[in-house]
């Protein structure tokens, strides 16, 4: 591929990650507060909104690895997220009703969960037939991670402007909504123009039971350990983001700067992007990946101990202390997920060659369905934790409890640092090479 074809493929993400990254950020906080729906309820109804779309996922691999079109393997289905997307997005983010009900957000929730299912499954099996050497992944994925950091970018930006004129959180998820409206149509017609696509024959085999599918991936130990780490990964860094506007307001008591400091923290995370990447190229991926992890879990360690120092002072050092925490955590979030999306690839191509058969589709789909079980759970336990436990009252802000702000405090802190711990061990000891893809690939190829 050229370097617009690279771009072409890559910036598919950039309409997700533009929608995905409020989710937990903007669209929990805003039906929860402004559309008064309540923390306990919205984090249920966002957890089995979760758990449906995690049962389309096993569906969705087998369905790109049966049916190839005309137009190629993954074209089609890229083509068919678009207006599911579109549709979705509206509904979510410019809510045609004033006081929506929890079967509105839950119905809301299933579209655009369904809409990412579609194409973010398909554009990473795209990525096995795009990229086909272990580095060349590395590039491509790590790029494709980049534009996901621009749409997170743009997302950020588009609130710290709105809230200049308009600082209510309505205004500013509406702007989003309608970023990415815009973002859709225009990027999915240019990947399916300029982007090659796999030429499968449609399979003459059964369509199989596609949950069955995923039992031989059950009792991949190899497989297992990579997307083990990603569920947690994705844990740690969705409650992370579930809980950010919170403890901006609660904890650190500063929530005029939660745009901007966000904002910063998306800035740095193509830095280290770069960073991660290039150790990934120079060792291997799986180090990288785990190094990464060590990274956020060291972050973590001097923001809690920093904590203790800032919590009383003026708002000025106060800023200053709390904004150099965020940029240095910034430099952790775009390191281990795109790497384990390329170090899934190169199993993919493993198990090609030992069962005969491109399953790339169905690979990803069991790594997408186990990661977002991840993502659910962290709306739904520190919210539900936070309210029944403690007592946590969204709609009193400051004026919660101090052993409430205390629980935000270290469920924000300490669960992300023992999930990373367990995730680097995984990482760590995962045994395919380079050298050993490098075989894998020479043999598929004869």
């Amino acid at each position: 591929m050229n370097l617009f074809q690279r771009f072409s493929y890559t910036a598919l993400n950039l309409p997700t990650s533009a929608a995905g990254m409020p989710m937990f950020i903007f669209i929990l906080p805003f039906y929860a507060d402004d559309m008064g729906l309540g923390l306990s309820l919205v984090g249920i109804i966002f957890f089995f909104g979760r758990f449906i779309d995690i049962l389309t996922d096993p569906v969705m691999g087998v369905l790109i690895d049966k049916f190839p079109s005309r137009w190629g393997k993954h074209k089609l289905w890229i083509f068919l997220s678009a207006p599911i997307f579109m549709l979705a997005t509206y509904v979510i983010f410019l809510p045609p009703i004033e006081q929506p009900t929890g079967l509105y957000f839950f119905g809301g929730l299933f579209l655009i969960y369904s809409a990412f299912t579609l194409s973010s499954i398909t554009q990473l099996s795209w990525a096995s037939f795009l990229a086909p050497n272990y580095d060349d992944r590395t590039k491509l994925l790590t790029l494709r991670e980049l534009m996901a950091l621009i749409g997170m970018f743009s997302v950020i930006a588009i609130p710290a402007i709105v809230e200049i004129n308009d600082p209510s959180l309505q205004a500013k998820v509406n702007a989003i909504g309608i970023f990415v409206l815009i973002c859709i149509p225009v990027i999915t017609l240019n990947a399916l123009k300029h982007v090659p696509d796999s030429m499968e024959t449609i399979s003459k085999e059964n369509l199989n039971n596609p949950f069955k599918e995923f039992r031989s991936l059950l009792s991949n130990k190899m497989l297992n350990k990579v997307v083990s780490a990603a569920v947690l990964i994705a844990f740690c860094m969705s409650l992370n983001g579930a809980l950010y506007l919170i403890w901006m307001e609660v904890v650190i008591e500063l929530p005029e700067y939660s745009s901007r400091l966000m904002l910063a923290y998306y800035i740095v995370s193509v830095f280290g992007l770069l960073i991660w990447r290039n150790l990934g190229i120079k060792t291997s991926k799986h180090y990288a990946a785990g190094v990464a992890c060590i990274y956020a879990i060291v972050v973590l360690l001097i923001g809690f101990a920093g904590y203790w120092y800032i919590k009383d002072l003026e708002d000025l050092p106060k800023l200053i202390g709390v904004g150099s925490f965020i940029v240095l955590y910034g430099f952790a979030f775009s390191g281990p997920l795109p790497l384990i999306n390329a170090i899934t690839a190169d199993i993919s191509d493993k198990l090609n060659l030992e069962g005969g058969k491109n399953i790339s589709g169905t690979v990803f789909s069991y790594l997408t369905t186990l990661t977002k079980v991840g993502f659910a759970l962290a709306a739904v336990v520190p919210y539900v934790v936070l309210e029944m436990l403690w007592g946590f009252d969204i709609s009193l802000g400051m004026e919660n409890s101090s052993s409430s702000k205390m629980a935000i405090f270290y469920i924000y802190t300490f669960v992300p640092i023992i999930s990373y711990s367990i995730a680097a061990y995984l990482l760590f000891s995962h045994s395919l090479s380079r050298e050993e893809h490098a075989k894998i690939k020479a043999s598929l190829q004869n």
